[in-house]
């Protein structure tokens, strides 16, 4: 009985100073800033530790305290300057008390929350690229469902931890319930708000410690509304530009066999490493070896973006792909025509199936041009007999749809291009065999293996049928994918190393289309549209940067970026891959010889090398912004 008295005199006393706050406007707003900026210190804290310059740094000595500080000169001007913005918003609360209370009340307990909640989920996409959440990356909120189902968003601790922090901070107990009334008005006296600015310009100005794989200065509020990722690197003399072109290629390889009808696979997510065709000890694609005779591989070929829509533009186009996400370009269309306009104007039955939705990251505007027939789970006739997944349907549902359409009465010729979907991360192994597995890369490598069964059945299916003999099978990777080979790279999109970007590519062929069984000629996805072309003995009537591979040229280079998070640009040729991060002006350069893994930077060591590829760089970066002006308006 004596505690629950005591508890009802708590709760009692709890109430009575909670409404006794809600009276106070001025002393309710600087606790509730108080708490806006003890959570965005918080936040800064949990992206340092996501950091792998400092997940290994003792958080109790002195350079991580130092360079917390540093980092947090955003914060700490932010909130001197909402502390001054409310200081001088009192002057005027006696002729508007009303309407200063219902202001207070709307700031502390609607839109600072607000604000809070985003920066704490703004971790989830920290954790994934190294960097705030973007302007950019808002536009794509309508797949929320899908991102943090891919990232794990949800279980990452500290978000956990950051929302309560901002339930118990802003409204259970917050600053002004048990801080002090008059020290938290002496927050807002000349001296605190010149000691608060004076420290942000004190920090702003002083060098920042150097850290090229994230961005460690933005406040993510202040980032989510201003920040914008340049559109190029480096001015360039526009009347010194040359068109890219491939004079130095040598044709050496000719067909034997011109196929009538062509059929692109493009899986998601696979890389090279993880297929046996290109890695003797990988479980995945095991069944493929037995069709060495049948199967022509190009052993270097890359993705020039590690993302799908990139992908999906490099190979349908031609042309190196757009930087950033296609709608930052919202003022702008493509004009040029893709492989599907240029089949159907020879005559060809153009279809574009896609097991995940064409409207995620605007592909559907850009991908769709020319094909007569368009399916993905948006319009499928049937696909409800086939389990929806988190990234889209089961990819059995688009192998059975090839082999509808591979006999089907249509005298035409096909151009057909097939996109699977179940390798996307997060794996979902258990929902689509109903097995189970110990990490999350056993999982991706099980249902590659899966992916490459239905392409060898298909292949079968279609010697069984007499469709192999006059059609150009060709199945190749959208993207790689990352387990933990370079600090902080898993999933696909946030570096350019080896394990993002190196793809398998392979023709199946009953006889190979009388070419050899291995083309080493370095190639990336803006090739294939040449490669193809040249396959069928036809003209490619647009300008494109790709060549056919079926030709040879020992100094080609090829070029790669990413803007999902950090940005990096890179080339790489048959032995250096050469890698820049444009904010931190920080050069990588790796011999793949003798590294294969790129992890040994040689930058530093060799200067003159480092230089020559920075400058391989900027020539390709001038190229592409002219072959940007004839593809898009």
């Amino acid at each position: 009985m004596v505690a629950w008295h005591a508890l009802r005199a708590a709760g009692s006393s709890y109430c009575r100073h909670y409404r006794a706050a809600l009276r106070q406007p001025f002393v309710l707003v600087l606790g509730q800033l108080s708490a806006f900026f003890a959570i965005s210190l918080y936040v800064k804290f949990i992206e340092m530790r996501l950091t792998p310059d400092y997940d290994n740094v003792s958080v109790g000595s002195g350079q991580f305290g130092w360079h917390y500080l540093l980092f947090s000169h955003q914060e700490i001007l932010l909130f001197g300057l909402l502390i001054a913005g409310a200081a001088t918003t009192r002057r005027y609360a006696p002729r508007l008390r009303q309407l200063w209370l219902a202001g207070a009340w709307t700031l502390g307990f609607v839109a600072l929350p607000f604000l809070s909640l985003v920066e704490v989920l703004g971790l989830g996409h920290f954790a994934m690229f190294l960097t705030p959440l973007g302007p950019e990356e808002v536009r794509l909120i309508g797949w929320s469902r899908h991102l943090i189902s891919s990232g794990n968003i949800l279980r990452l601790p500290a978000i956990a931890c950051g929302i309560v922090l901002i339930t118990v901070g802003y409204y259970g107990l917050p600053p002004a319930l048990w801080l002090d009334r008059r020290r938290l008005a002496s927050l807002a006296q000349p001296a605190s708000l010149a000691l608060f600015l004076s420290v942000a310009a004190f920090t702003a100005l002083i060098p920042k410690p150097h850290v090229a794989d994230a961005l460690l200065i933005p406040h993510p509020i202040v980032w989510l509304v201003s920040g914008a990722r340049p559109q190029q690197i480096w001015e360039h003399d526009r009347s010194t530009e040359v068109v890219p072109g491939c004079r130095s290629a040598r044709h050496h390889l000719e067909p034997t066999e011109r196929p009538r009808n062509i059929v692109i696979v493009l899986l998601e997510s696979t890389r090279a490493a993880s297929v046996a065709l290109y890695n003797p000890s990988a479980s995945a694609g095991r069944s493929l070896l037995a069709l060495r005779d049948e199967t022509v591989v190009f052993d270097q070929l890359y993705a020039p973006v590690p993302t799908s829509a990139h992908a999906l533009f490099s190979i349908l186009y031609g042309v190196y792909p757009y930087l950033g996400p296609f709608w930052m370009g919202s003022d702008r269309s493509v004009v040029a025509d893709s492989m599907a306009q240029m089949f159907g104007r020879a005559g060809y039955a153009t279809h574009l199936y896609v097991t995940a939705d064409l409207n995620f990251d605007d592909m559907r505007s850009f991908a769709t041009r020319g094909f007569e027939r368009v399916r993905d789970p948006n319009d499928w006739p049937g696909q409800e007999r086939y389990q929806l997944l988190e990234w889209g349907r089961d990819d059995r549902l688009l192998f059975e749809e090839i082999k509808r359409t591979l006999v089907e009465g249509d005298s035409r010729p096909r151009f057909l291009l097939a996109f699977t979907s179940n390798t996307h991360h997060p794996y979902p192994l258990t929902e689509l065999l109903n097995e189970s597995a110990k990490t999350p890369q056993e999982a991706y490598e099980r249902l590659v293996a899966f992916e490459l069964d239905l392409v060898v059945d298909l292949y079968q299916w279609m010697k069984q049928h007499g469709v192999a003999d006059n059609t150009l099978l060709l199945v190749l990777g959208d993207h790689g994918e990352a387990f933990g080979e370079h600090p902080g790279n898993f999933g696909h999109a946030a570096f350019i190393y080896e394990e993002n970007v190196h793809i398998p590519g392979f023709i199946l062929h009953p006889r190979r289309l009388g070419l050899p069984q291995h083309i080493a000629q370095l190639g990336s996805q803006v090739d294939l549209r040449a490669t193809i072309t040249d396959i069928l003995g036809m003209n490619n009537p647009e300008p494109t940067d790709g060549m056919s591979l079926l030709r040879s040229d020992p100094h080609r280079l090829i070029a790669h970026f990413t803007e999902n998070g950090v940005s990096y640009f890179g080339v790489r040729d048959q032995r250096f891959s050469y890698i820049y991060t444009p904010h931190a002006g920080v050069d990588q350069l790796f011999d793949r010889r003798r590294d294969a893994g790129e992890t040994t930077n040689l930058s530093d060591r060799f200067p003159t090398v480092t230089a020559r590829y920075r400058t391989h760089l900027q020539r390709w970066e001038a190229r592409h912004q002219l072959s940007l002006a004839r593809v898009l308006r």
